[in-house]
């Protein structure tokens, strides 16, 4: 089920993967060393809200980090546990 290696060998370091990894890993850590309050502020900011992004409710002022749009891109960097994140960044 889980692919632990492939019959196509890579010729180049996959930077861009490993870099996505990276930051996946510092924002996961930023979530889990942070303060609870903060913690939930930070989900507010940079996650998704539907109602938001379909325009049926706005954030307050202090919440609205981002455009909703945005929201998109930036919740895909936050997990919900560190057996999300890992099985998220599976790299074999």
């Amino acid at each position: 089920m889980i692919p632990l290696h492939d019959d196509n060998p890579i010729q180049s370091i996959p930077i861009i993967t490993i870099a996505l990894i990276a930051v996946c890993g510092v924002v996961f850590l930023v979530q889990v060393t942070a303060e609870p309050r903060a913690a939930i502020e930070l989900i507010y900011r940079f996650g998704v809200i539907p109602t938001v992004l379909l325009g049926d409710t706005e954030l307050p002022e202090a919440l609205g980090a981002l455009p909703a749009w945005a929201t998109v891109v930036s919740s895909m960097f936050l997990h919900g546990g560190w057996l999300h994140m890992l099985g998220n960044m599976q790299y074999p």
